[in-house]
């Protein structure tokens, strides 16, 4: 039984988007860089005989030149596993890449070429072959796989690159057709940073995602994919992807539904009410504060933040809000004030979007009345995604 770990989008040296203080932002790009380390203790776990890297390993503007050094010797280690890398658009082949900069040891191939290069190796029995390609440079729009076929249909044929699945795309494009056409069994992708397997026209194609979340967009499990190949080489019938979480921290999501009440005090209970201590010390969350708020409350989101900087390892908080103006009194059409005018008008303008099955547009409308509300009353305006 053949054994492979892909994985791809380490982004080692990545500028942090979360919202952290200096010494977890050190930890946190700690964590991040250090992941190559826990994917190699992985793979020796497994004895897997090969590490395939999709792209993206480092960043190339901002990666330290050591962390290139201690990636060569760390693959070193593990001398029986073949590892292969195909640079990406974060870490492309520039004359100045951090790829030159290193003597590789003898298990590591790094696709050095736009055109498709091909490694023949045989593996406890299977015979495999795996293609591969880098990056020159940070954009790639060319569909480099166009006309693409594999040499030997009898073998087991991997296709390691970062890309995106697209028919158009500056992060080089991959054809549903250029997948069918090409008689590989596995593609190897990265680039998206969700993970997902499909099967393509009889191709098993997965995107590992990135084996630690690098931003608030990266919800849920992150980590790798563990390959198998059992029986004859060839055809993805022998193939078996499973995907591994490997992550030391997660991106959660929480909604915290702000109505009825009426204290400040009672707002900190409800964020503080989002899934347990541990998990809230640990993750990284992102909480939308939603409903129908009083306006005499006067939330300081940022003051929150720091509040609850001993409650949880990085916080966002999203205001997806409204606040619960008493609107009645705007109605009535003897209330000749600029509010009340300013309201009115809009209801008229929302109730015609209405009638005229524009939901769109009346809940443009609706936004549109509250954010000018905020400018009258509060003298600013809190931008929120949703008005519920």
């Amino acid at each position: 039984m053949l054994k492979i770990v892909h994985t791809a989008d380490v982004h080692a040296g990545k500028p942090l988007s979360f919202e952290l203080d200096k010494e977890r932002g050190y930890i946190r790009r700690r964590e991040i860089e250090t992941g190559l380390w826990r994917i190699v203790d992985f793979v020796k776990e497994e004895n897997a005989q090969i590490l395939l890297i999709a792209g993206d390993l480092f960043e190339h503007l901002y990666a330290r030149p050591s962390w290139v050094k201690d990636a060569a010797l760390l693959f070193s280690t593990i001398p029986e596993t073949r590892v292969f890398i195909s640079p990406g658009n974060h870490d492309p082949l520039l004359p100045d890449s951090l790829y030159y900069s290193v003597d590789w040891p003898g298990n590591v191939t790094v696709f050095a070429s736009t055109g498709v290069s091909r490694v023949s190796l045989g593996a406890k029995g299977i015979e495999a072959d795996v293609y591969g390609l880098g990056w020159p440079a940070f954009v790639q729009r060319n569909p480099l796989l166009q006309g693409f076929q594999v040499k030997r249909p009898d073998r087991l044929n991997i296709v390691l690159l970062h890309g995106d699945l697209a028919e158009e795309s500056m992060y080089l494009p991959v054809h549903s057709d250029h997948i069918a056409n090409s008689g590989a069994d596995y593609f190897a992708l990265g680039h998206i940073h969700v993970p997902m397997a499909r099967n393509i026209a009889g191709s098993t194609v997965v995107y590992s995602g990135c084996p630690e979340p690098l931003g608030f967009g990266d919800e849920g499990q992150r980590g790798v994919y563990l390959v198998t190949c059992t029986g004859e080489a060839g055809g993805a019938g022998c193939i078996s992807a499973e995907f591994v979480p490997m992550a030391l921290r997660t991106v959660r999501f929480a909604e915290v539904d702000l109505t009825g009440i009426d204290t400040g005090e009672q707002v900190r209970n409800a964020i503080l009410s989002v899934g347990n201590p541990e998990a809230r010390k640990k993750d990284m969350w992102k909480v939308a504060l939603t409903g129908r708020l009083s306006p005499g409350i006067g939330l300081d989101l940022a003051g929150l933040r720091h509040e609850f900087i001993d409650e949880f390892f990085s916080l966002r908080l999203m205001p997806e809000f409204v606040l619960d103006y008493d609107l009645e009194p705007l109605m009535n059409p003897e209330n000749q004030s600029l509010e009340a005018r300013f309201v009115r008008r809009l209801m008229e303008i929302g109730q015609q979007a209405e009638q005229e099955g524009d939901t769109e547009a009346a809940v443009t409308v609706d936004r549109a009345m509250y954010y000018g509300l905020d400018a009258l009353r509060q003298g600013e305006i809190i931008t929120r995604r949703r008005l519920d």
